[in-house]
């Protein structure tokens, strides 16, 4: 027993500095892209002929508090959800959903408005990306 050690795979090193080795579908929206980016970063580069991996990334908006108070300033919270697969030689080796949720402010300008609720998209699919990489981790160093 004494040569045994525990490590978890959700901090420390071993979160880290873990490298998984995958090939990336091609995103179709910008969201995707965010997400494929933060888990190449983190995961390691596209490997051709690695188990390939592919997500689906939706975002929901809703405002927030009091709806019939009226003002230029809106709360919002804007939810991204990550519904990804891993396939190796056609079969199915993990898979799942996962959301982060991030709270952003409207003041009634387009511009402003749309670079905010921008930062918030990239900002939660950023975080649901490392839940993910947590997942793949600790499904596939398991293999």
């Amino acid at each position: 027993m004494a040569g045994c050690t525990l490590t978890p795979i959700y901090g420390g090193a071993n979160a880290a500095n873990a490298s998984l080795a995958l090939s990336y579908a091609e995103p179709e929206t910008r969201l995707e892209q965010v997400v494929y980016r933060t888990l190449s970063d983190r995961l390691g580069p596209n490997v051709a002929g690695a188990p390939q991996f592919s997500a689906q990334v939706s975002s929901n908006t809703t405002r927030i508090g009091l709806s019939s108070i009226s003002g230029p300033i809106a709360e919002n919270q804007l939810t991204i959800t990550i519904t990804y697969l891993v396939v190796d030689d056609g079969m199915s080796v993990a898979g799942g959903t996962r959301s982060a949720t991030t709270g952003y402010r409207t003041t009634g300008q387009s511009i402003a408005d749309d670079a905010a609720r921008t930062a918030a998209e990239e900002q939660a699919a950023k975080a649901a990306a490392e839940t993910v990489r947590l997942a793949l981790l600790a499904v596939l160093q398991a293999r």
